[in-house]
């Protein structure tokens, strides 16, 4: 189902802004129904699924492909429902939102298998269905709000698709029920303090994002509002709104970003009320959350997730375990307590400072975090002490391992590899990479943390020398 760019020439006579009868035949990696023109160009068309006769006008032509606008459903699918949320289509996220969740799955499990196909060149591989969730909306724990202006006037919102055109909006069915309450409170502030939204355009205006933070377990709010100065006038009276209008408030921030950039966070924060954190839970585990920790943001999920990761490393209480990009710690501090030790570099040393923090929250000793580069770290580190780690994981970001990380624990070598990642395509790259160097993908687990998105994380077990054969 996942299709590739690579097709059939478009045709030489212009074919943008017409409309074409198209049957969908597989989906694209961003969640677009994917069909082709009678000269066997293929066209991308978001918000059509698979199985479908649909009209679209040609909106983008590309050398080999191009990308059309759906107007009209002639047969529908069987697994379309109605979107229930009333900006489908206009703000840039939840791109399924308009297939069953069920469907949506089936798609996430066709779309890894696929990458690790075309991306990982593996003939066959271990693939279950997708662990889905009992109710898969409102599970986001951190959302980000732009503000901007929007028809001269101050607004707060989302992104529209594929532009920064802010669609004023306070609610958002996968975000936490909160987040309207935090929105209007914002919003009286801004107008009865006159405090200017940011402007792109010209660099000016001082709020830029209002970032909300919510502790699934504990019931704790944060509210960081993000600002294009170094203050921002009628804090303690916003403060003493949010206090009253929202239960479980904990904490206002301010946080400073003066840069033209599209970042959303500059790299200073500071508390205006409460610790400037707030605690979550994940299983029997506490964490001190900040407004710029990496802190997974499907709560519910990500137990499932690290249960799994548990589960593939087959701890026995013995064995020493080394983790690159470890954030927070929060993969560490999971494992440590079934673990011999566990040492962990990450380059941020704001999480580095996070992670040591919620060590002694949770009372856990056996863990060592280092503020360092993972790639130069773990080869160092091991050859330093004569370390030869039973177990090694890695949690990288999108863009996936640096290739002299994966050449260093491929010259350890670990007995097993827990890759944790939250891109199809270099968890594929990856994994063959590993392949090619010794290690063996002997299981794989996709977890859907991001349920009405394309989106899937996925937990991989590479074991060292175990048949070898892809």
């Amino acid at each position: 189902m996942l299709a590739r760019r690579a097709g059939s020439a478009v045709p030489e006579k212009t074919i943008k802004n017409r409309a074409y009868t198209v049957k969908i035949t597989g989906i694209g990696s961003e969640g677009q129904g994917v069909g082709h023109l009678g000269s066997g160009c293929a066209v991308f068309v978001p918000g059509a699924l698979p199985g479908e006769i649909v009209s679209a006008l040609i909106i983008t032509v590309k050398t080999n492909y191009c990308v059309g606008k759906l107007i009209d459903i002639i047969e529908p699918s069987p697994n379309r429902v109605n979107p229930p949320c009333p900006v489908y289509g206009k703000c840039g996220g939840c791109g399924l939102l308009h297939c069953s969740y069920p469907y949506q799955l089936e798609i996430k499990r066709q779309l890894l298998g696929q990458a690790f196909k075309h991306i990982g060149r593996f003939s066959s591989l271990p693939l279950p269905p997708v662990t889905g969730m009992s109710n898969p909306f409102r599970y986001r724990n951190k959302s980000s709000f732009p503000v901007s202006v929007s028809d001269r006037s101050p607004a707060i919102g989302f992104y529209s698709k594929r532009s920064h055109r802010i669609i004023p909006i306070s609610d958002c069915l996968v975000d936490h029920e909160v987040n309207p309450k935090v929105i209007q409170s914002v919003s009286e502030y801004m107008r009865r303090f006159n405090i200017s939204a940011y402007n792109e355009n010209t660099g000016g205006g001082l709020l830029r994002h209002v970032l909300l933070r919510v502790g699934f377990s504990t019931d704790e709010v944060m509210v960081c509002l993000v600002i294009n100065g170094g203050s921002v006038p009628g804090i303690p009276a916003l403060a003493e709104s949010l206090k009253a209008d929202i239960p479980g408030f904990a904490t206002l921030a301010l946080n400073i970003n003066k840069k033209r950039t599209n970042v959303i966070m500059g790299g200073s924060s500071r508390a205006v009320y409460g610790p400037g954190f707030i605690h979550d839970n994940i299983g029997d585990l506490r964490f001190e959350i900040s407004p710029s920790s990496f802190y997974q943001i499907n709560p519910v999920q990500t137990k499932v997730l690290y249960d799994t990761a548990l589960e593939f490393a087959g701890l026995t209480g013995k064995e020493t375990v080394v983790e690159a990009y470890s954030g927070i710690g929060a993969i560490s501090l999971y494992l440590a307590r079934f673990a011999g030790h566990v040492y962990a570099a990450e380059i941020a040393a704001e999480a580095v400072k996070d992670a040591g923090r919620n060590a002694e929250i949770n009372g856990i000793a056996n863990v060592t975090f280092f503020n360092d580069n993972a790639e130069t770290w773990l080869p160092e580190f091991c050859g330093r002490y004569s370390i030869k780690p039973d177990v090694c994981v890695v949690d990288p970001p999108r863009k996936g391992c640096g290739a002299g990380l994966l050449q260093a624990i491929a010259a350890l070598p670990a007995r097993k590899l827990i890759y944790v990642s939250c891109d199809m395509g270099t968890l594929a790259r990856d994994t063959r990479l590993l392949n090619d160097m010794g290690y063996t993908l002997t299981k794989l687990q996709p977890v859907d943390m991001f349920p009405q998105t394309p989106h899937v994380e996925a937990v991989a077990l590479l074991e060292w020398q175990a048949g070898n054969s892809g």
